[in-house]
């Protein structure tokens, strides 16, 4: 009865957190551990898509890819969790879970996401539906929620089996309740084996679980800027690129960050132009009077 009454306290608080519409990513350390801390007593919650990307940047050394880097990048300043400055994770698993579903039928994320919880380390909220933004920075394939086992026991083979600090990235869409109940199933167990190889081999897993789930009345009653096709179907804001041979999404458009330089630089340059050129015409128009330093006191002593 007292479970029962827990679960649906924080089935409540989990509802009530996504009709903000809000991201939640649940930081956990599967085997040895001591690679990730909570420091949230002096730090917010609430960070961007930006601070979270530096969290993994600054927790792995290499993305999915193999790309290693010889150096540490640093991490946004006041987030609540932070890598440890000597201790590293062997690997880690980024599992990305979005749709418009409630979340009381998903149990296991639900334990997952609750801030008293002791499953997770502990846990990031990004304003705004951004967990497929997040997703895509990591180039995550979207699969099918029948598919989701195999593919997050794929990536956590990969992790364990191949040397370096790698991030390994997957995602899924739960479009209905029996799809979500099954991914549910699917990560408690997968988790759980995930684990019990992470102790037997002696190393540190960190898995990352972004959260971008809301309920379907709430998603419904949200404004879009383009509610239907020339179809009549629901339109889907999808960024234009592909993915080349070494599995990396590339688009035409710029960043918000390839921007802000171009116009930094640009108009830098402008007013350093601008300057030079004033300073030229006015030494050319500079009027000519004789020097009172050469034909001055000073020429007439040299005359007597």
């Amino acid at each position: 009865m007292v479970r029962s009454i827990l679960s649906l306290g924080v089935a409540a608080a989990l509802s009530a957190l996504c009709a903000v519409d809000a991201t939640t990513i649940a930081v956990m350390e599967l085997g040895k551990g001591g690679v990730v801390h909570n420091t949230s007593a002096a730090a917010s919650p609430t960070t961007s898509t930006g601070g979270v990307m530096s969290f993994w940047r600054s927790t792995h050394d290499a993305d999915s890819n193999g790309k290693t880097r010889d150096y540490r990048t640093a991490q946004f300043p006041g987030m609540t969790i932070v890598p440890d400055l000597f201790s590293r994770a062997d690997g880690g698993v980024v599992i990305g879970i979005t749709g418009a579903v409630d979340l009381a039928s998903m149990p296991t994320v639900a334990s997952i996401m609750a801030e008293d919880g002791a499953v997770a380390v502990g846990h990031f909220h990004v304003d705004g539906k951004n967990g497929r933004k997040l997703m895509r920075h990591l180039s995550a394939p979207m699969i099918e929620a029948d598919q989701f086992s195999d593919a997050v026991e794929s990536k956590a083979k990969a992790v364990i089996s191949e040397d370096g600090n790698k991030l390994m990235s997957v995602s899924v869409n739960v479009e209905n309740q029996e799809s979500a109940a099954a991914v549910d199933a699917s990560l408690a167990r997968v988790l759980k084996s995930l684990a019990a190889q992470a102790e037997k081999a002696g190393t540190t897993i960190v898995v990352h679980l972004v959260v971008d789930v809301h309920g379907e009345d709430n998603a419904a009653a949200r404004r879009r800027l383009n509610e239907e096709d020339a179809n009549g179907d629901d339109a889907a804001y999808v960024i234009p690129g592909y993915y080349d041979s070494n599995n990396n999404f590339v688009t035409p458009y710029r960043t918000i960050y390839q921007i802000q330089y171009y116009n930094v630089v640009l108009w830098t340059a402008v007013g350093l132009f601008v300057v030079l050129l004033s300073a030229n015409l006015m030494t050319m128009n500079m009027p000519l009077m004789p020097d009172t330093l050469l034909f001055g006191e000073s020429a007439k002593m040299v005359a007597e």
